[in-house]
């Protein structure tokens, strides 16, 4: 009995997921992103410090390390066409400092930093370059969000979107388990187990 009731669970939850599958809408509009971010912000804090910065890692010896780092320190529109030559020369470049990032990423891409230093380095506002080995980094730190805030809506956004297409899934299939049982008692298709 375990074992053919085990078997009709199995089938019954294969056949849940396809249906859920087939039948749950999964776009999520930016309004209903931005909405239930809004109604929930207080829910999605963060777990450690957020930081919007830019850096390169670059050869001591590269022929354009000068001008390497003064279009780093004063970024124009113009310096497009150079990046976009020099960038593969560079050991290890994030140039796009309006995207928030985790410190655990900035850990494993940029090696000095660690959480022992972290305080010391990462504040906002802050530029500095640091020699290493036969490297060089240059960084600049644009914004620093502390732990235990609310996450920033770019930020959190795939987070609230698989928070919304899970309830979907979730009404989906209470709503689909309610059916099934308001049939079998219409039916008189059900047992009660003691």
């Amino acid at each position: 009995q375990l074992v053919e009731k085990y078997k009709t669970d199995l089938y019954t939850n294969a056949y849940l997921e396809q249906l859920v599958k087939t039948r749950v809408d999964t776009t999520v509009t930016k309004e209903e992103l931005k909405q239930y971010y809004e109604e929930n912000k207080t829910n999605f804090r963060t777990n450690g410090q957020l930081v919007k910065l830019r850096y390169i890692k670059a050869p001591l010896e590269h022929q354009k390390l000068k001008e390497i780092k003064e279009r780093f320190f004063n970024p124009k529109k113009s310096d497009k066409s150079f990046w976009d030559t020099y960038l593969v020369q560079l050991n290890s470049v994030a140039l796009n400092d309006s995207v928030w990032v985790d410190m655990n990423q900035i850990y494993q891409r940029i090696s000095f930093i660690t959480p022992d230093n972290a305080n010391e380095y990462i504040q906002s506002g802050k530029n500095y370059e640091h020699k290493e080995g036969e490297s060089i980094y240059y960084v600049k730190i644009k914004s620093v969000l502390p732990t235990n805030e609310i996450s920033p809506f770019e930020y959190i956004e795939p987070t609230v979107k698989q928070v919304i297409l899970n309830k979907r899934k979730l009404d989906f299939i209470k709503q689909k388990e309610k059916e099934i049982t308001e049939d079998a008692i219409k039916n008189n298709k059900y047992e009660i187990y003691e």
